[in-house]
């Protein structure tokens, strides 16, 4: 085809005659599709259950397994000190090493949207990152705990004692790792932050190894169980301000992601 065939279609088509648009029906018309759409996103908008199965798939198996092979490595761990080491004390403490390290396993899985740049990925969906980030959170949260009860029914029948007392002395480290990690979260928005959370909870892991092969600790004596309970009680309520304070830094960058 020549330029002069080209121009004369280009020539014929402007001058081809267009019926009148009448500005009322163009906007029923535009009304009317904002209707099917919202319509079908209705159809196709998930439960909390599905949602809450999703993000359980989302999450990666390698987070499940490292878990699990902490929690079966303390069980081996358990064990061995109760052949070679004959104080109690030492044996709690190297277990509840554990609880850190459950904290550890699933860091990346919370700051991934800032670790791999996916924040403005997660702010763009039809799911709140708010959503999100708690639904994430209590998933590895149930795991954590029902690893860390496995644990002490364990340790509270090989070492004939109290399945709660144990279970305190082990969800104390976990509430404080908790505590630290999110603390940084609501302060440290960069894309290392996860890195600060993995130092403070190998922090942790490294004091109470420490603590481990310090003989004769008071703070496992039973007088101290009241310690080990206000303990419990003050970072638990910690957990909750931090848990307070994060939700609103989700919907804080929800809302600036709106008005951009």
């Amino acid at each position: 085809m020549n330029k002069r065939s080209e121009q004369a279609i280009v020539n014929a088509l402007k001058n081809y005659p267009t019926p009148p648009i009448e500005r009322q029906h163009l906007e029923d018309t535009a009304r009317g599709a904002v209707e099917v759409l919202r319509h079908r996103q209705a159809g196709r908008r998930t439960s909390f259950g599905e949602f809450y199965l999703a993000q359980l798939r989302f999450i990666s198996w390698k987070v499940w397994a490292v878990q699990l092979l902490i929690v079966l490595g303390m069980v081996l761990l358990l064990r061995n000190a109760l052949q070679e080491m004959g104080e109690s004390v030492q044996i709690v403490m190297m277990v509840s090493i554990a609880a850190p390290l459950l904290v550890m396993a699933g860091i990346h899985t919370l700051t991934r949207s800032l670790s791999c740049h996916m924040l403005e990925i997660e702010l763009s969906t039809r799911h709140l990152l708010e959503k999100l980030t708690m639904v994430r959170m209590s998933l590895l949260g149930m795991a954590d705990l029902l690893g860390l009860t496995l644990l002490a029914a364990i340790l509270s029948v090989w070492i004939h004692s109290d399945v709660a007392t144990m279970l305190i002395y082990l969800l104390v480290p976990f509430n404080l790792t908790c505590l630290g990690c999110l603390w940084l979260l609501n302060r440290v928005r960069i894309p290392s932050c996860g890195y600060y959370c993995l130092t403070f909870a190998g922090i942790v892991a490294l004091v109470q190894m420490i603590l481990a092969f310090t003989p004769k600790l008071w703070v496992f004596e039973p007088a101290a169980m009241g310690v080990w309970q206000m303990m419990l009680l003050v970072t638990t309520a910690g957990i909750a301000l931090q848990v307070r304070g994060l939700r609103k830094t989700c919907r804080s960058l929800e809302t600036a992601s709106s008005l951009m």
